[in-house]
């Protein structure tokens, strides 16, 4: 049996399902970036949230239990007995009973704590998930958008994606395939470009296989840009390009 992974102090479990979708703004990113370095128990977590947010938005809606079945399921545990061990049990001293339904309530309590936080998780996973889904659906059923293709350089030179755009809805999704994992504190950030100006758009998140993508829905229209960089920084928080570039493609 595999041994739990190592945990650090003050897990930021609240922050993960987001970062596992590309979601968070970068202060938060840079948070949960460093947590991780650190954290075994964080990144298995993450690893698998990742995987739940691919397999959710193909979830099938759920099905109500037929009433047949419930009937039976009530008509069979009323028909149950209690086992002698559990009559001989029940007849100990009322203080050993108190104390031992205490423990049972502390840790039913505790339980159901983790189960909570858990289908919060899930929850948010799989409406981000399926908000996603829908968004890129529509990005890739619109006629009139356009694919600019996206080609790697230095570091990153064998890295290969793709930018379609769509400029009746004003979205674009960026996706690039054999991206180098920055180290730790580093991060990809995805620039607007207009003349000598270059705005801020986004984390690409990039996942242990190599693969990158990002949703952009900007305030202003796309059209108003030039082109669309992505450059490896020390900081999640640049505000201006200062790191090795990636990928360049113009928006022209």
């Amino acid at each position: 049996m595999s041994e739990p992974a190592p945990q650090v102090a003050n897990c930021p479990d609240d922050l993960l399902p987001g970062y596992a979708l590309g979601v968070l703004d970068p202060e938060e990113w840079e948070l949960v970036e460093q947590h991780l370095a650190r954290c075994a128990r964080c990144r298995a977590l993450t690893a698998e949230l990742r995987a739940t947010a691919q397999l959710l938005a193909f979830a099938p809606a759920p099905q109500p239990v037929p009433a047949r079945a419930r009937r039976r399921l009530r008509a069979e545990l009323r028909l149950r007995q209690p086992a002698p061990s559990l009559v001989a049990w029940l007849r100990r001293p009322a203080w050993l009973l108190a104390t031992a339904a205490t423990v049972v309530a502390a840790l039913f309590g505790w339980q159901l704590l983790q189960q909570q936080q858990v289908a919060q998780q899930r929850a948010q996973l799989a409406s981000q998930a399926d908000s996603q889904r829908r968004a890129v659906v529509q990005l890739l059923a619109q006629r009139d958008g356009l694919l600019i293709r996206l080609q790697g350089h230095g570091a990153a030179r064998d890295a290969h994606g793709a930018i379609i755009l769509d400029p009746s809805s004003n979205t674009a999704l960026i996706a690039v395939e054999r991206l180098p994992r920055p180290a730790p504190g580093q991060a990809y950030v995805v620039w607007l470009v207009r003349g000598e100006e270059y705005r801020q758009a986004g984390i690409l998140p990039i996942d242990e296989h190599g693969h990158a993508e990002l949703f952009l829905s900007p305030r202003e229209p796309l059209r108003l840009y030039d082109a669309l960089a992505i450059t490896l920084e020390n900081s999640a928080q640049a505000t201006s390009p200062n790191g090795q570039p990636v990928a360049v493609a113009s928006l022209d």
